[in-house]
């Protein structure tokens, strides 16, 4: 296998672009399919509604809280799974939220963008929300979707992969939390086959 990196950036979130020879479609294919499902992120899930008389209801404000990228600090990515953290949103109007608005009860943890528009509240509108949020996978919800992947095939075992991260954490983390899946899940099949009789 040979991997070569072609482009990179971030803007608006960090992405990669990078050739790999050598390997089969179903290899490429394991590797996007893992990037969307399989890397568990943060996002909000739980919403607790005490007061909302703006034009938005109570489920379209909880929908939009849940779709906000959260992102934690580097030594949270391998240890997200017992994490909720909660947030507090806030408001009255005149004014616009946006999700820098929302405070976290853990610093480390956070909207991944600060300028994602919540809510425009108008004179004697007003919303306060809590909210929590908690890690799992994107085969669950797209909420917890931590980017995007697709492939271009170049030949019969050359390939042109792209990779962007939604903010939730760094795309090369990113990359290898799905290359620690795949490789647990085929060190979890080995066991099984070795344990037929």
């Amino acid at each position: 296998m040979k991997i070569e990196i072609t482009k990179e950036g971030n803007i608006p979130a960090e992405w990669i672009r990078f050739k790999i020879t050598g390997v089969p479609v179903s290899f490429v294919n394991a590797i996007r399919r893992t990037i969307m499902t399989e890397v568990p992120c943060m996002a909000i899930e739980d919403v607790n509604i005490l007061k909302n008389n703006s034009a938005l209801y109570d489920e379209v404000l909880a929908l939009r809280l849940g779709l906000i990228p959260i992102k934690s600090a580097p030594e949270n990515y391998e240890n997200t799974d017992n994490h909720k953290v909660a947030f507090i949103l806030k408001g009255e109007g005149p004014t616009m939220l946006y999700s820098k608005d929302m405070q976290s009860m853990d610093p480390e943890i956070v909207p991944a963008f600060d300028n994602i528009p919540i809510v425009k509240l108008e004179k004697g509108q007003e919303v306060e929300i809590e909210a929590w949020a908690i890690a799992d996978k994107g085969k669950e919800h797209v909420k917890w979707q931590p980017g995007h992947a697709f492939y271009k095939q170049l030949s019969e075992d050359s390939f042109e992969m792209y990779v962007e991260s939604f903010g939730n954490m760094p795309v090369k983390a990113l990359l290898i939390r799905a290359a620690r899946a795949i490789k647990w899940k085929g060190e979890e099949f080995q066991n099984w086959v070795e344990k037929i009789k």
